[in-house]
C-alpha cells in the first residue's frame, strides 16, 4: 500500500509539473497540448490511486485534521489583538482555543488512521 501511494504521488507531481511547463511555454504547439493532456491524465490517475487505496474514514480524518490545524493556527497567530476592538480576555481565549484546535488537527493528521 505504501508503494502505491508513493507511485501515485510521483504521478501527480509529474503531471502537475508537466501541466505547469506546458502552460508556461504556450499552447500554440501541438506537442505542448499532448504534454498537457498526458499531465492531466497522470494527475487524474494518481488521484484515483490514492482515493481507491485509502479508506474513506482515513481520508476524511486527514481532511478534518488539515482543517482543524489551519483553523487552530489562524486562532493562534491571526486572532485580533487586544488593542483593536475586543476585551483583553477574548484574545487569551482565542489563543487557548486555537491551541486546542491545532493539537487536535495535528493528532488527526499524523496519528489517527
Amino acid at each position: 500500500m505504501v508503494f502505491e501511494i508513493i507511485g501515485a504521488a510521483v504521478m501527480i507531481a509529474f503531471g502537475l509539473l508537466a501541466i505547469y511547463f506546458s502552460l508556461e511555454e504556450g499552447t500554440s504547439d501541438s506537442k505542448i497540448l499532448i504534454i498537457l493532456f498526458i499531465g492531466a491524465i497522470l494527475v487524474i490517475g494518481g488521484g484515483w490511486i490514492i482515493v481507491s487505496t485509502i479508506s474513506l474514514v482515513a481520508l476524511l480524518s486527514k481532511i478534518a485534521g488539515i482543517i482543524f490545524a489551519f483553523f487552530g493556527f489562524f486562532l493562534i497567530w491571526g486572532f485580533p489583538d487586544i488593542t483593536q476592538y475586543q476585551y483583553e480576555n477574548m484574545s487569551k481565549t482565542g489563543i487557548f482555543l486555537g491551541a486546542i484546535f491545532f493539537i487536535i488537527g495535528l493528532y488527526l493528521l499524523l496519528f489517527y488512521p
